[in-house]
């Protein structure tokens, strides 16, 4: 079966950054989320700003245990370049400190633990991905207002000129 054009709304599809430094856990999240989702995986920060800089990405997930920049550190660079993508974290590991940090610095809409339910992850990235949408389309119809009031406003100072 293939794959439907990228270009039919209806068909829309969310695309989610997974950051992982263990490619097994790359791997399995590509694996479990690819016929639900668009999937893009980064095993560092390097990897991050490629994928952010060429891809119109919805969602970021990163794990919170990773050399040199931990998820909710990660997580945190992403909200100040592309606040309108949302985040979440994902770990193994019951650390609230992190916990804390992701969701007062980095702007967190959810945290997963590993081993994730696919279930569960998928409704919260459709959730997050409706989300970006509605903003999204909010921002195209206030500017559409914009440029609608502009027209108007210089047609009526034309009135008035003539």
């Amino acid at each position: 079966m293939s794959a439907a054009p990228a270009h039919q709304p209806e068909l829309a599809r969310p695309c989610v950054l997974f950051v992982d430094d263990d490619a097994g856990n790359r791997q399995a999240f590509l694996s479990t989320f690819r016929r639900e989702m668009d999937v893009l995986l980064a095993k560092n920060m390097k990897e991050v700003w490629e994928h952010l800089a060429t891809s119109h990405v919805h969602v970021v997930i990163a794990d919170q245990r990773m050399p040199g920049t931990p998820g909710s550190q990660m997580l945190a660079m992403v909200r100040e370049r592309y606040p309108a993508i949302k985040r979440m974290l994902i770990t193994g590991y019951s650390d609230i400190e992190a916990v804390i940090e992701a969701v007062n610095k980095a702007g967190v809409m959810h945290y997963c633990s590993k081993p994730w339910d696919p279930s569960e992850l998928v409704d919260v990235v459709r959730k997050a991905y409706d989300e970006v949408r509605a903003e999204e389309e909010r921002t195209a119809y206030t500017e559409k207002l914009i440029t609608a009031n502009q027209q108007l406003e210089f047609a009526l100072r034309q009135r008035l000129l003539s």
